[in-house]
């Protein structure tokens, strides 16, 4: 099966399996489904479901944030969405598919508060075939659209999705099996249509994938990722969206690593983007260490390395010298996760202080981060207990441009 895009932590629960086939829907369909999920959601917040996660955000402004995830109830994954809105988080209704209702969101962008397109999988039964899922927001609810794979493959999956105007979105993904799959890209234009993008395939790759994806306008996006070649490495790479027409570049494999896996991605400029990642070590514990490389308009280089068990998963740049980058850590003898964010000046990577939950030996992993201005982001992602299985639970962060403040969040 495909990498998914978004890392979750070993000891979450949190399904990684990839999803069936997204139907598009009718009017009348799209209101059933929103009063099913609407229903869905209210009892889970009354009743309690467990599991908790918010994967991927999206802020337009300082007083609006998307972001989405999902929970478990009664033996199903439903997806969850949470709007940051009036200075709170709200949950907001997410409809299932009739066929395949376990969802996995894997990433969210918003062009403007009504005009957010979220991607991710679904799935049947336990184990069942997985699929292409895509929803859009209006404004005041989210609707399934179309977004089938390629006819004739199997299972397919979408991993990233970003939409740098409010008619054009750029979504990437996979396609095939669970042993032989490879990339597939979509453009999603005013709110209707869906078209499928050829993407150029590695030489000789066994399999490929593109797991993140960002746009600075409709004209210029770049997606990185990591494909199997022939002899069986693990290779990275990237692939520039320019006038329409993709063009395969190479990034470096960070030096005396056993790989170089990429997560995240933002590109401040139509010639400059930043992507992290995590690596996997040589040693005997084969750990974790976050990353980032950094695109000039003409190639890729390494800007840093963390030397602590760590991994970087979201990345976002409101200005060509501001990026943060969000993720977890562990501390020295620590045996749970921390939360993550570093912030480049176009220089150098420096570590900021996310808060820390407070709960008895807690865990934190802050999945992305989005922001707005300089001054003004939002980190997601999940705060669990080691010693319980089963106890994620939504975390949100906002960042004020002088410190992390930990945020009040629905868990259904």
């Amino acid at each position: 099966m495909p990498r998914l895009r978004r890392l979750m932590l070993v000891g979450s629960t949190v399904s990684t399996l990839a999803l069936a086939l997204a139907l598009s829907a009718t009017a009348a369909s799209a209101s059933t489904g929103h009063q099913i999920a609407r229903a869905r959601l209210a009892a889970a917040l009354t009743a309690g479901g467990r599991n908790d996660y918010l994967g991927s955000d999206s802020c337009t402004s300082s007083a609006f944030c998307m972001a989405v995830g999902g929970y478990s109830l009664n033996g199903h994954t439903p997806a969850l969405s949470e709007m940051f809105s009036g200075g709170n988080w709200v949950a907001e209704p997410v409809p299932s598919p009739s066929r395949g209702g376990n969802i996995f969101a894997n990433e969210v962008s918003c062009a403007s508060q009504a005009n957010c397109l979220f991607v991710g999988d679904h799935w049947a039964r336990t184990r069942g075939a997985t699929a292409n899922l895509a929803e859009a927001w209006n404004g005041s609810a989210w609707r399934i659209v179309t977004a089938a794979g390629p006819a004739g493959t199997p299972t397919s999956g979408l991993d990233d999705v970003a939409c740098p105007t409010t008619t054009f979105c750029l979504v990437i993904g996979w396609a095939g099996t669970a042993r032989h799959f490879q990339d597939a890209a979509y453009a999603w234009k005013n709110s209707t249509t869906w078209r499928r993008i050829a993407v150029p395939r590695p030489g000789r790759a066994r399999n490929s994938e593109l797991g993140g994806l960002a746009c600075f306008d409709s004209r210029n996006c770049m997606a990185v990722g990591n494909y199997t070649s022939a002899s069986g490495r693990n290779v990275p790479f990237a692939a520039r969206w320019h006038d329409g027409q993709w063009k395969l570049l190479a990034t470096p494999q960070v030096p005396r690593q056993r790989f170089t896996d990429f997560q995240g991605i933002s590109c401040p400029a139509a010639k400059q983007c930043i992507a992290v990642g995590n690596t996997e070590d040589n040693t005997r514990g084969k750990l974790y260490h976050a990353f980032a490389e950094v695109w000039t308009g003409r190639k890729w280089h390494i800007s840093t390395l963390r030397r602590a068990a760590s991994a970087f998963i979201g990345a976002s740049c409101p200005a060509r010298n501001r990026c943060f980058a969000s993720g977890y850590t562990f501390s020295a003898g620590g045996s749970f996760a921390r939360p993550l964010v570093e912030s480049w000046n176009g220089r150098v990577w420096t570590t900021q202080h996310p808060v820390q939950t407070s709960a008895p030996n807690p865990g934190d992993t802050l999945q992305h981060v989005s922001c707005a201005t300089k001054s003004r982001c939002a980190a997601v992602g999940f705060s669990y207990d080691p010693s319980v299985s089963k106890s994620d639970r939504t975390l949100a962060e906002i960042w004020n441009g002088h410190d992390w403040r930990l945020q009040s969040t629905p868990n259904p």
